[in-house]
């Protein structure tokens, strides 16, 4: 189960960028990425593999090599 979920207010804040609100790191923005080692992504388990996109999060904070694949986003627009 995830702990994300997209803000209304923050859904597409500017091209390549979403705001997202988590339980516990609170709203953060995530933006596109190239990954450079394999990921899962955290919303739908579905593997992201080195050298595709995906979207992380814009923070210091202790989910930062966490990833999104992009069709998660495009399918919430």
């Amino acid at each position: 189960m995830s702990h994300y979920y997209i803000l209304d207010s923050l859904k597409q804040l500017d091209e390549g960028f979403y705001g997202l609100k988590h339980i516990r790191w609170g709203r953060q923005l995530w933006t596109i990425c190239k990954v450079r080692k394999d990921h899962k992504c955290v919303i739908t388990g579905k593997p992201i593999k080195k050298g595709e996109q995906a979207y992380r999060p814009i923070t210091n904070g202790g989910n930062r090599y966490e990833r999104i694949i992009p069709e998660f986003f495009e399918a919430n627009r």
